[in-house]
C-alpha cells in the first residue's frame, strides 16, 4: 500500500503498523484543511484521525481503543474549534473568550477521561480558530 503526499511523493506504508498520534476533532468541514496541514507537519504520514460532531463533546472512546490496540499511538491530539454547532455556535457565548474558556474546559475533561482510560499516553489539547491558528490549550 502506498501513501500519496501533497507533494506527489510516494511513501510505502506496507510495513507501517504503528503511528505517532491519534487525532480527535469535529466533523466541521471549515477546519479540515487547517487540521490536515497541522497533522502532516507534526506527525507526517503517522496518525489516525477520528472525526465526530462536537469533537470531544462525544468522546469516541471505542475508536480510541481500536487505534491504540491496532496502531499504538504515543500521543492523542484533541482539537476543538470556534463556532462549533454542537455547542450552539459562537452566538451562544457572550464573547470569544467565553467560548474558548468552555472549549478549554471540555478539552480538560476529555484529557482526564483519556488519561484515566489509557495511562501512559500523552494528551495534547488545541483550539482552532477561523483564521487557521491552532492554539495549545
Amino acid at each position: 500500500m502506498f501513501c500519496y503526499t501533497r507533494f506527489a511523493k510516494i511513501v510505502d506504508m506496507t510495513n507501517q503498523h504503528t503511528c505517532r498520534a491519534l487525532a480527535i476533532h469535529c466533523i466541521d468541514f471549515r477546519f479540515q484543511k487547517f487540521l490536515q496541514d497541522y497533522l502532516e507537519g507534526r506527525f507526517p504520514h503517522s496518525y489516525d484521525r477520528v472525526a465526530v460532531a462536537g469533537g470531544v463533546k462525544n468522546l469516541p472512546l471505542e475508536q480510541c481503543e481500536v487505534s491504540i490496540r491496532l496502531h499504538s499511538p504515543k500521543t492523542i491530539a484533541l482539537f476543538q474549534h470556534e463556532d462549533c454547532g454542537a455547542y450552539g455556535g459562537s452566538g451562544q457565548f457572550t464573547d470569544s473568550q467565553a467560548e474558548q474558556e468552555l472549549q478549554k474546559q471540555e478539552l480538560q475533561k476529555a484529557e482526564q477521561a483519556l488519561k484515566d482510560k489509557f495511562p501512559g499516553i500523552a494528551v495534547e489539547k488545541f483550539f482552532v480558530s477561523f483564521s487557521g491558528e491552532i492554539i495549545a490549550s
